[in-house]
């Protein structure tokens, strides 16, 4: 092959990379709005469980999943099947912690699980896991749909930063400066946004993932009501947690907020309540004024039916919430919403008796 050839060959190879690298970020940036569901354990299964999962998601017409995966071959072959059956993936990351750390112990009667301290995290640690599970991504030409750091860290179950028993409280912004408790718990704050950057490095030298949204971890709506005063847990509220992750630096490192909410279900025809839950939405989960829009990726309501035609109720709840959501979209503050959960047996769960339920058609509806 003589040199003009092999010149020709090489620029087309080369416009054959940009072209492809192109396609893959315009999938990272394609839905405006991605609304789908959590699938939780799906790394855990078999890939013949994985396969039965990704079908079910197919024939439901689920567009996009929330979930966690290990960068091992056998996640990495299911991260690329969804991508083949046209699934967005948003891929939930965790820490790595200093080595020896004390984590927070358990307490059963409280129904609180063991955790580290974001204080903890080990920065240079977690930067290699993001970059083994990027370089995987890459090997296997998945673009993922988000990427999402930690999970409900503004509060104790997720958190070894909040001790058991605490205070039964919802930090403000000002008990975040003075509270001993919740400086420490501010402290475990400003080393998630040290790792939220070293992820942001990894990310933008990615080859099919550098325009991946970067979400920050589903804050939980602990608003410190009865049951956090009787159990005497802590958290720290939505609007605080973002106001002071965003006075130090948070929106040069994310392209969203990520928000948990189980609001509760309204009657058929009762406005007061409907209009109260709202307001409380408006107030708790979903505050105007920020930059980035909230990605909503937990929300649900509970139901022991086992058929539609026995869930009337949590149908009627899921289309208000829809309309409310769509608000929200239209107005620019609303990335994503991911109903929690998939998975049988959950209470939660909106794929029962080997079917979608009506309530759930309507959570995962596109949004128009």
């Amino acid at each position: 092959m003589n040199h003009s050839s092999c010149k020709s060959l090489f620029v087309l190879a080369s416009i054959l990379t940009l072209l492809l690298t192109t396609w893959h970020s315009s999938i990272a940036q394609g839905a405006e709005c991605p609304v789908g569901v959590n699938v939780n354990n799906f790394q855990n299964f078999n890939p013949t469980e994985q396969q039965s999962i990704v079908d079910q998601l197919k024939r439901s017409g689920v567009g996009f999943v929330r979930t966690s995966l290990r960068p091992d071959d056998k996640n990495m072959n299911l991260a690329k099947t969804l991508q083949s059956e046209r699934i967005g993936l948003v891929l939930v990351l965790g820490f790595q912690f200093l080595p020896n750390a004390p984590s927070r112990p358990a307490d059963p009667e409280r129904h609180i699980r063991s955790a580290a301290s974001l204080s903890s995290i080990d920065i240079n640690a977690s930067k290699a896991s993001f970059q083994t599970t990027f370089d995987k991504l890459d090997a296997y030409g998945v673009t993922l749909v988000g990427v999402e750091l930690g999970n409900e860290i503004n509060w104790v179950d997720f958190n070894g930063d909040f001790p058991v028993p605490g205070q039964g409280k919802s930090f403000s912004l000002s008990d975040l400066s003075y509270d001993p408790e919740a400086r420490r718990v501010a402290q475990g704050l400003l080393q998630y946004l040290n790792v939220l950057a070293a992820l942001k490095e990894v990310r933008d030298h990615s080859k099919f993932n550098r325009h991946t949204p970067i979400i920050s971890a589903g804050m939980a709506t602990v608003g410190g009501g009865a049951w956090q005063q009787k159990l005497r847990l802590d958290g720290v509220s939505i609007s605080a947690t973002y106001a002071f992750l965003r006075a130090h630096g948070l929106d040069q490192l994310v392209d969203g907020y990520g928000v948990h909410t189980y609001p509760p279900q309204v009657k058929p025809g009762d406005g007061v309540a409907a209009a109260q839950r709202l307001a409380q939405l408006d107030e708790k989960v979903f505050p105007p004024g920020n930059s980035k829009p909230y990605w909503l990726t937990e929300w649900g309501f509970p139901s022991a039916a086992t058929s539609s035609e026995e869930d009337p109720a949590r149908t009627q709840n899921v289309n208000d919430m829809r309309n409310y959501f769509l608000g929200l979209y239209r107005h620019g503050r609303l990335g994503g919403i991911f109903w929690y959960v998939w998975n049988e047996p959950d209470k939660d769960s909106i794929y029962r008796g080997g079917g979608i339920m009506d309530a759930g058609r309507r959570a995962v509806a596109p949004m128009p």
